[in-house]
Parts: structure tokens; C-alpha cells; sequence
């Protein structure tokens, strides 16, 4: 009897197999926790370089006063 795949196919076969099982115990084991921390940080860094830029950004109104050119 023969096997319905060549070899490579099978080799293909049991490395998807491999890879998704990989990637299952990964799931399964990590913290969500400390993912989430990791998420919050970045999120918290963002939100203080919008207000440091928006801080920035407000400048007085004699700055940006356009002149005139005077022929």
C-alpha cells in the first residue's frame, strides 16, 4: 500500500504541524499580563509625546503673525 503523499509533502505536512503546535504552547504558556503591561506602556508613552507636542505646539498668537510684504 502506498502512502497517498511523497515524501516532501509529508515533510511539509509535519512541519505546519510542528510550526501550529509551536505556536499553541506559546499561547497557552505566556502571561497575558505581562502583555498587556507591555501595551499599556507603549500606550502611555504615546499619549505623553502628543501632550508634550501639543504643549509645544501651542505658541502665542504674535508668532504666527504673517507680515507683509512692503513693496
Amino acid at each position: 500500500m502506498e502512502l497517498p503523499f511523497t515524501n516532501l509533502e509529508v515533510a511539509f505536512i509535519l512541519l505546519a504541524f510542528f510550526i501550529f503546535s509551536l505556536f499553541t504552547l506559546a499561547s497557552i504558556y505566556t502571561s497575558p499580563n505581562e502583555r498587556n503591561e507591555d501595551d499599556d506602556f507603549h500606550l502611555k508613552e504615546k499619549r505623553r509625546k502628543r501632550k508634550e507636542f501639543k504643549g509645544k505646539k501651542n505658541c502665542s498668537d504674535e508668532e504666527h503673525k504673517i507680515e507683509t510684504m512692503q513693496p
